[in-house]
């Protein structure tokens, strides 16, 4: 995801929102953590954790455009992806999002195995 052209900014906001979404306390803590160490505003990554809206418009969209992908299974319709291209971003951002949600994921069904107890797999770990 660091590859990626979103700032770190974005993707907090990208990888906060799918794990609140998938209720991963193990993730959101990890990228709490993560958003403090950037120093991402506190209001942020606390509205962030709480799923309220974020004061930068911007980032407003993304986050909702990221949750609902998310809720949706990625089954989303033509408005959705307008909005967040009407707030800067582009199709390729929209993979973007894709590759955040799909690691949120990954992490996420294999802190679920039997005999993990809710720790993550290495490979998990470092896929986020």
């Amino acid at each position: 995801m660091e590859k990626t052209p979103l700032s770190s900014e974005e993707q907090q906001v990208v990888l906060l929102s799918v794990s609140r979404e998938s209720r991963c306390a193990v993730c959101m803590g990890a990228h709490g953590l993560l958003a403090d160490m950037m120093d991402l505003p506190t209001e942020m990554t606390e509205a962030l954790r709480e799923g309220d809206r974020l004061s930068d418009q911007r980032l407003e969209f993304l986050r909702q455009f990221t949750a609902t992908l998310a809720k949706a299974h990625g089954r989303i319709d033509e408005a959705e992806v307008a909005a967040l291209e009407q707030a800067g971003y582009d199709r390729q951002q929209v993979l973007e999002v894709i590759l955040g949600i799909g690691m949120k994921t990954l992490a996420r069904y294999s802190d679920q195995i039997p005999g993990t107890d809710g720790q993550p797999w290495p490979a998990a770990c470092l896929a986020c």
